[in-house]
């Protein structure tokens, strides 16, 4: 939702001066607010950010700013990926990369994520921990994917 500012310009309220001859387009929201129509993909974003700053809440959590900062990284990986059909340009994202780059604190909470639902958390699983104990026939099957690193995690002593 755009609109038209006049060829004048206010400052504090004030008619200050003319703009050049061109219209200046300008959002009426925020841009951090939610539009009126949300698809699923944006619905899940939603809850998902939603879900980040409820666990930003519980103050009596040691790892708080760790799960806030992973929260935060998972949620713009899938915003910016949230189209992208290459698995290779998901897991050279940047925030992907910083969640690799948390090393083995990040596997609670990426096996949380995987746990919660089927996602492309195994690149990032794998360079974390060196194993790969998905079998080749799995390949490609996202679920049986999720639940052949679920098994590790329980096997590993993760809460999953």
């Amino acid at each position: 939702m755009n609109a038209v500012i006049s060829q004048t310009r206010f400052l504090h309220g004030r008619e200050n001066a003319p703009y050049p001859s061109w219209e200046q387009t300008v959002p009426i929201a925020p841009p951090w607010r939610a539009p009126v129509a949300l698809s699923d993909e944006q619905r899940v974003l939603s809850r998902l950010e939603r879900d980040a700053f409820l666990s930003f809440d519980r103050l009596t959590s040691y790892r708080l700013p760790l799960e806030f900062q992973f929260l935060m990284l998972a949620c713009q990986w899938k915003h910016d990926t949230l189209f992208e059909s290459s698995p290779w340009r998901m897991a050279t994202h940047p925030a992907y990369q910083r969640i690799i780059g948390m090393g083995r604190r990040a596997v609670p909470l990426i096996l949380q994520q995987l746990d919660r639902e089927a996602d492309f958390w195994f690149e990032a699983l794998v360079a974390i921990t060196g194993d790969q104990p998905v079998p080749p026939e799995h390949a490609g099957n996202m679920e049986a994917m999720r639940q052949d690193w679920l098994r590790w995690g329980r096997d590993h002593g993760y809460d999953c």
